[in-house]
C-alpha cells in the first residue's frame, strides 16, 4: 500500500482530508436522517438537492481513495471540495444580494460555507506537494 510509504508531511495532509470529507459525510447523513433524503426541506432547488444528498455517499469514497489510492484520491476530493464550495457559494451569495441583512451577519449566519472555505483553501494548497510525492512515491516503488 502506497499510504504507508509517503512521507509525514503528506500522511497527514491526506488523513486530515479524510476527517473532513468524513465530516462532510456525517453533516449529510444527519440531515438525511432528520429530513429524509431529498427533502424539501433545504429549501433549494432539485438539483442542489440531490448534489448534497449525492454527498453522503461521494465523500466517505473520496476519503477511502485517499488511504487506499491516494493518487486517485486527491483528485476527486479536489473535485468534490471545489465544486461544493463553488455550489454553497454561490447559493450562499445570492441569499446576500436578495436578503438585506449586514456582511457580518451574513458571514455569521454562513459560518459553515466558511469552513467548507478553508478546508478548500487547505485542500488546493496541499495538492501539490501530495501530487509530487505520490507521483515520486509510484515511480519509485516495485
Amino acid at each position: 500500500m502506497i499510504f504507508i510509504k509517503l512521507n509525514t508531511k503528506t500522511k497527514i495532509n491526506l488523513i486530515i482530508q479524510c476527517v473532513g470529507m468524513l465530516t462532510g459525510t456525517a453533516t449529510h447523513l444527519l440531515w438525511i436522517i432528520n429530513n429524509g433524503f431529498l427533502s424539501e426541506k433545504y429549501n433549494a432547488p432539485v438539483l442542489s438537492t440531490f448534489f448534497w444528498d449525492s454527498l453522503t455517499f461521494l465523500d466517505p469514497i473520496a476519503a477511502i481513495l485517499l488511504i487506499l489510492k491516494p493518487k486517485t484520491g486527491i483528485w476527486v476530493v479536489a473535485v468534490i471540495v471545489v465544486v461544493d464550495v463553488l455550489h454553497n457559494g454561490n447559493i450562499c451569495f445570492r441569499a446576500l444580494l436578495s436578503e438585506p441583512q449586514s456582511f457580518t451577519n451574513w458571514i455569521k449566519n454562513n459560518w459553515m460555507l466558511w469552513t467548507q472555505v478553508f478546508f478548500g483553501l487547505f485542500v488546493i494548497i496541499s495538492f501539490k506537494n501530495n501530487w509530487e510525492e505520490l507521483k515520486f512515491k509510484n515511480t519509485h516503488t516495485g
